[in-house]
C-alpha cells in the first residue's frame, strides 16, 4: 500500500486547477434531476440559454488541499435549476469531474446574478 503525502495531496488539488482546453475548467447548471453517482456521466437536462449555459470558471487552490471553480451569471430569463457540474469542455457533453444536486431547487430571475462555486477537497 502507498500514502498520498501531503505534497502530494496540494499537487493533486493545483493540478485540478488548470484553466487550459481538456481540463476540468467549466461550470454547467442542470435543469433536471442530477445524479450523484460515481458513473454519472451527463447533467439529466442540461441548462443552455437564459444566461446559465456552460461557461468558462475561475480556478484557483484554496488552502488545505482545495480546489475551487467560480464563476457569475447573469439571468436572462426566468429559470429553475436543480443541480449544477464541472465539466472538461465548453461543448454540452464530455466528462465530468463532478456533479451536485441541490437540496432544492434554484430559482433565478430575469436581471438577476448568481455566482456558481464549486470546492473538491483531497483527502486521503
Amino acid at each position: 500500500m502507498v500514502y498520498v503525502t501531503n505534497d502530494g495531496l496540494e499537487y493533486l488539488a493545483r493540478y485540478c486547477t488548470q484553466s487550459t482546453p481538456g481540463y476540468y475548467s467549466w461550470l454547467a447548471w442542470d435543469a433536471g434531476v442530477t445524479v450523484e453517482a460515481a458513473g454519472t456521466t451527463a447533467l439529466t437536462s442540461e441548462i443552455t440559454d437564459s444566461g446559465l449555459e456552460r461557461a468558462l470558471a475561475t480556478v484557483s487552490y484554496e488552502a488545505s488541499y482545495k480546489s475551487v471553480w467560480q464563476k457569475t451569471f447573469s439571468i436572462t430569463a426566468d429559470k429553475t435549476a436543480k443541480g449544477c457540474g464541472c465539466a472538461n469542455q465548453l461543448a454540452v457533453g464530455g466528462k465530468f469531474l463532478m456533479v451536485h444536486a441541490f437540496g432544492a431547487d434554484k430559482n433565478f430571475e430575469i436581471g438577476e446574478t448568481t455566482q456558481l462555486t464549486m470546492k473538491l477537497t483531497f483527502s486521503r
